[in-house]
């Protein structure tokens, strides 16, 4: 599916989780439009549990230990999300799950405890990777809004 595709399906499912789709269209579309421009990828492969909990994975410095970040990989490809070199995936209850772009960056706006999605483009590659934090993606969301709202309420000087 491509790019409109995805955000044209977002717009429709708005009302079912009780948001105006005018609300999705002007406030939250073209940030989501905005960020997915920036990656190589219509779809990626995140890697969940059997009971759809996204696969956390914690980074953290050498040189700062103290210093931990949450992130969560999404991978251009099932063998991609397979191969990623860490202990989780010998877990037989790990699968990777494939998802739209569009619907990534919109959970994102939503996640709790997870500081950012880290987007790889091409496999084995992970310091070209793309990573969009969430608050970033959820300021820009709600600044959208909010001027939004404020030019839907604002006089119309030119009437």
């Amino acid at each position: 599916m491509n790019l409109d595709q995805q955000l044209q399906n977002l717009i429709q499912e708005a009302p079912n989780h009780g948001v105006p789709a005018v609300i999705m269209e002007n406030g939250v579309i073209p940030i989501i439009n905005a960020f997915a421009q920036q990656l190589g990828h219509r779809e990626y492969y995140l890697r969940q549990t059997l009971d759809n909990n996204l696969v956390l994975t914690i980074l953290g410095s050498d040189q700062h230990p103290e210093l931990e970040k949450k992130v969560i990989y999404a991978f251009p490809s099932v063998q991609s999300a397979a191969q990623f070199p860490d202990s989780k995936i010998e877990n037989p209850d790990i699968v990777a799950q494939q998802v739209p772009v569009s619907q990534i960056l919109f959970q994102m706006f939503t996640m709790k405890g997870v500081d950012s999605v880290i987007f790889v483009d091409e496999p084995d590659q992970y310091q070209q990777s793309k990573e969009i934090y969430c608050d970033k993606l959820q300021s820009a969301i709600r600044q959208n809004l909010s001027n939004l709202i404020n030019s839907a309420t604002s006089p119309n000087r030119f009437a």
